[in-house]
């Protein structure tokens, strides 16, 4: 063959090849962004801090009661808000088939990419109640140092006084009663609001709260409390908490032994946090003391781990605020 032929052959079979390319890539479909119908993201500047979040809401079908939709308000927006927003589309559907109103869902989130450990840590941990303003925290499993403590309480303010009226513009002036989620360090959280200001949510769900945090500083707080009369007035319902726990949170399961050299370090962590003993002992005071105060339930989820048992609580919790409202 010649070497014009050659050249022939070779532009032949590449305009053959990108013929090809061509009629693949336009048998291939658009790829779009995933969408949780019903569901918008707000993005907000926080007034106090100047620091960037983002609001994440689901509303539910329809025409809203006369009194508002019942409100479900969540922390850890990033991990939260797409299973909650899934349970609640399935459990309003049952909800409005027997008379009961359906339930919004509203999670609080970092900007995408700017999430981490140490911001986490410091929003949700509550100031020490220490004279020396040093939290007591158990060793790390990591080794390393606490990040920052006890910036719970300008996080909670946040909620109070620019989330909140954000949710109203969303979903509408009137708004049903109120009930706040959170797992781990933000069931801790959840615990932490409920002794400092009762009246600001109608409902608590605690999912495996951190109560081991400052050395169980939050049962001392939770303990007087319920020391206090409660009251009476008709205008200061009585608050709902739900605390539930992984039956197997304190157990040193195969994933923690596959931490190799850091496994022991992983033993003492699950040790020092005591998650079932310390949710036993919570609901133990209730029991004891809280009568009058709270409307309280608490399940333990057998078998289950610290990260799977947020699944079934995440169910109990859109459940427990439809259950609020009534």
């Amino acid at each position: 063959m010649s070497l014009s032929g050659l050249r022939a052959l070779i532009v032949l079979a590449l305009a053959v090849l990108v013929a090809a390319g061509t009629l693949a890539h336009a048998s291939e479909p658009d790829v779009l962004p995933a969408r949780i119908e019903g569901a918008v993201e707000i993005p907000f500047t926080a007034k106090a801090s100047g620091e960037a979040f983002r609001l994440l809401v689901y509303r539910p079908q329809g025409k809203a009661p006369p009194g508002g939709w019942p409100v479900l308000y969540s922390f850890d927006g990033e991990d939260s808000f797409a299973l909650l927003a899934d349970i609640a589309r399935t459990l309003n559907g049952l909800a409005a088939r027997t008379g009961r109103s359906p339930v919004a869902i509203v999670a609080i989130a970092w900007p995408r990419g700017r999430a981490s450990v140490a911001r986490r840590v410091y929003d949700m941990t509550p100031p020490t109640g220490r004279a020396d303003g040093v939290h007591v925290m158990p060793e790390r499993p990591n080794g390393q140092p606490w990040p920052k403590l006890g910036g719970g309480d300008a996080f909670l303010a946040l909620i109070e006084e620019e989330v909140k009226p954000l949710v109203r513009g969303a979903l509408g002036e009137t708004a049903g009663p109120q009930t706040l989620f959170g797992h781990s360090l933000g069931g801790l959280m959840v615990l932490h609001r409920l002794v400092t200001d009762p009246g600001s949510f109608a409902c608590y769900a605690a999912s495996s709260p951190s109560i081991w945090v400052d050395d169980r500083q939050v049962l001392a707080d939770l303990e007087r409390a319920i020391a206090r009369p409660p009251a009476a007035s008709a205008d200061a319902p009585v608050p709902g908490l739900r605390v539930t726990v992984g039956g197997a949170e304190e157990e040193f399961g195969p994933q923690d032994a596959r931490a190799g050299e850091g496994a022991e370090a992983r033993r003492r962590w699950i040790a020092n946090n005591a998650m079932v003993t310390n949710a036993r002992a919570l609901a133990a005071l209730v029991a004891e003391k809280g009568e009058g105060h709270l409307r309280f339930s608490y399940e333990e989820y057998e078998g289950r781990t610290h990260q799977t048992s947020r699944i079934l609580a995440a169910l109990d919790a859109v459940q427990f605020a439809i259950d609020c409202a009534e």
